[in-house]
């Protein structure tokens, strides 16, 4: 008796656990068909818009002389100090600070660097910001006419311009203006590809200070070196002086800011062709840095179809176009031996983002000089342009518009002039060194100067300032 009796009360139990189970699984089944009460409202979310920080720009200094001192032969001596044009629309004083630049063997006897920073006050917008250097060079290996804008420093830059052939000098110009040391890697690219350079990694920019590569030192005997510059820390401004000397004489100087960064499409403005350049090399010949030509390159590692378009400003003398392949990481120039001498701008496009730079010579009777023209970005909007001085200065604008851009351009101190950009063209308007303009009414325009003359010849691009913060989302806790 006493185990049936246990066999029901755990059989009772069964039956009980199995309907708890039932009635469980009834009420979930219904809790997931009976929708819940519910609740939802946006995260608050504060948009905040960051104080624009102090407008900087830096100025890369004198021209420098390779071993003027035969027992230092990778020292380097500044040979004089430049003329520098500046202006802003701030309200406020701006602060000229030299930087110090321990590779001169002057000492900053001769000038240095210079950073310039504009101060932005509570409330005030970004002020508009320009400044440009100029220097003429008569000594016994360096000779020629050198302008450069002042530029901003950054984390990356490209640059396509010099070479490290017999006879040619290249030096990188690192400036650090900031508080912050900078740790700089240099990867160089020639007409062979990609260049095992030891030494151009880690390169340590102290703050406030410039620093000199010599880019021989680091791939020699290169006709078409293109250098991207890499920091980790402070941010610098890059730039390149390059010289050559024929024979025994000096056939120019430059000083070459960036190039525009990779993209598929690249504008240079103010190719300025003096005269019939000689036939054309062939591809084994390599680069003739005697005539005009594009520097282009391909740094990805898939090839690049180019087509490049000249047109002349005002269409006054005809351009042409032709189509080129890059191989990747492989620099390659293009003569531009086919075009009638005029003022042009280039437009490169390309299905793969490259650089590209132009070179241009102008042959006097009693000197050379040659000139560097980089790629730039439409500048939106207002902008300012300091004219350094020097002889035949040129503002050339390009409209990559679809509409032609009505613009006033007006001398600091005069009466504005009306100028008309027609849509997808360019024009040139004559300028007077070491003038300041203004540029207004235009919604987005390229624009470059260049300094034109027997015998000179030097260019500058002018860039939109660097992209400020944006606004910032804060979802307060």
């Amino acid at each position: 008796m006493a185990s049936r009796r246990g066999a029901a009360i755990v059989g009772a139990r069964i039956l009980t656990g199995l309907v708890g189970i039932a009635v469980a699984v009834v009420a979930i089944g219904a809790a997931a068909i009976v929708p819940w009460p519910s609740h939802t409202a946006p995260a608050p979310v504060v948009e905040v818009s960051p104080q624009p920080t102090d407008q900087q720009r830096v100025c890369p200094g004198p021209l420098l002389a390779l071993a003027e001192d035969a027992s230092a032969a990778t020292a380097t001596t500044a040979v004089g100090a430049p003329a520098i044009a500046f202006w802003t629309d701030s309200s406020s004083e701006p602060v000229r600070a030299p930087l110090a630049v321990p590779d001169d063997t002057a000492d900053g006897a001769n000038g240095t660097p210079i950073a310039i920073t504009v101060p932005v006050g509570d409330g005030d917008g970004l002020p508009l910001i320009s400044g440009s250097q100029s220097q003429q060079a008569a000594g016994e290996f360096l000779a020629g006419f050198a302008a450069a804008v002042c530029g901003e420093a950054s984390g990356e830059s490209w640059l396509a311009a010099g070479s490290t052939d017999v006879g040619r000098t290249s030096l990188v110009l690192l400036s650090n203006p900031s508080d912050v040391d900078a740790t700089v890697d240099l990867t160089v690219f020639g007409e062979s590809g990609t260049v095992a350079a030891p030494g151009a990694t880690g390169l340590l920019v102290p703050a406030q200070t410039q620093r000199v590569v010599s880019l021989a030192g680091l791939a020699p005997n290169l006709r078409s070196p293109v250098v991207h510059v890499l920091t980790r820390g402070g941010q610098v401004y890059a730039s390149l002086e390059s010289s050559i000397v024929r024979g025994l004489s000096p056939d120019g100087v430059e000083l070459t800011g960036p190039t525009g960064p990779p993209a598929s499409s690249q504008v240079i403005t103010g190719i300025g062709i003096t005269g019939a350049a000689p036939s054309a090399v062939s591809s084994d010949e390599g680069a003739d840095d005697s005539k005009p030509g594009i520097r282009l390159l391909a740094p990805g590692d898939q090839p690049a179809a180019v087509e490049i378009g000249l047109t002349s400003e005002g269409n006054a003398v005809p351009g042409t176009s032709l189509t080129i392949t890059l191989q990747p990481g492989v620099v390659t120039e293009v003569p531009l031996d086919a075009l009638t001498p005029g003022t042009f701008t280039a437009v490169v496009a390309s299905d793969q983002p490259i650089v590209a730079s132009a070179r241009t010579i102008a042959a006097g009777t009693a000197a050379r000089d040659f000139a560097w023209h980089v790629s730039s970005a439409a500048i939106e909007g207002d902008f300012l342009v300091s004219v350094a001085p020097g002889t035949g200065p040129r503002l050339s604008l390009y409209n990559p518009g679809t509409a032609d851009a009505a613009i006033e351009v007006t001398r600091d101190g005069g009466q504005p002039a009306a100028v008309t950009v027609p849509a997808g063209a360019s024009v040139g308007v004559p300028a007077t060194g070491g003038v300041n303009y203004a540029v207004s009414g235009g919604d987005a325009l390229v624009a470059s100067v260049s300094y034109q003359a027997e015998g000179i010849a030097s260019a500058f691009a002018l860039n939109p300032v660097n992209p400020l913060a944006a606004p910032l989302e804060i979802y307060p806790g």
